[in-house]
């Protein structure tokens, strides 16, 4: 009759090398041999010991992330870098068109080069900048329909962009007039008629410098 020695061993002995450091995963039951699992920073691989299956020690995923952030970081040289943080800098307290943040950074010592580079790496998207810029506008002062369009491809927005962003504000163009007719009359004195053809001047309809002009009581 045959003999067997049982050995009772624990957790830490069904893995060989197995430490008590490595994640609680290791020398646990796992399903199917050869099967992997990723936790904690570490690989496993199922492997049977005896008649049982069981996680090994695994092995700890390197990570390219470093890597990655020391290319993303590197990339370009050190004038043009520079000229993307500038370029950043302007973007995050105004708005700009592609063009007019180009001449800025060329404003400020950078070559073409290097501006169109730090202008083109932020990816921006030129639409919403004009509409940013609009709305900018729109709360300093008065505008028409179509002298907001002009002063945002002035700015050197494209029509498109201009349009897009001057449509996007969803403005009264009404009230605009009335706001302009009030600014002129701030500063200047006007006849009902010599009024209405400056606001028609400025762009706006005749049935808005009408309303302009009868807002201000003239």
């Amino acid at each position: 009759m045959k003999k067997f020695l049982v050995i009772a061993l624990s957790t830490s002995l069904l893995v060989p090398g197995f430490s008590a450091n490595a994640a609680d995963k290791a020398g646990t039951a796992c399903p199917k041999v050869g099967k992997t699992s990723t936790a904690n920073g570490r690989i496993y691989t199922c492997i049977k010991l005896g008649s049982k299956l069981y996680w090994n020690n695994g092995k700890i995923v390197k990570s390219n992330s470093s890597n990655n952030k020391t290319n993303s970081t590197t990339s370009g040289t050190v004038s043009q870098q520079n000229a993307s943080k500038k370029a950043a800098s302007y973007l995050r307290n105004s708005a700009f068109s592609r063009s007019s943040l180009i001449a800025q950074l060329e404003f400020e010592g950078f070559s073409n080069s290097d501006a169109t580079y730090g202008t083109d790496s932020l990816g921006a998207n030129w639409t919403e900048q004009a509409i940013k810029k609009a709305a900018s506008y729109l709360r300093n002062s008065s505008f028409s329909r179509s002298s907001l369009i002009a002063q945002l491809e002035y700015e050197g927005f494209s029509n498109a962009d201009a349009t897009k962003g001057t449509d996007s504000q969803k403005a009264d163009w009404n009230e605009q007039a009335a706001l302009k007719a009030e600014s002129y009359l701030r500063n200047s004195a006007f006849s009902r008629s010599g009024l209405m053809d400056q606001l028609e001047y400025e762009g706006f309809s005749q049935s808005e410098a009408e309303y302009g002009v009868s807002k201000t009581g003239l």
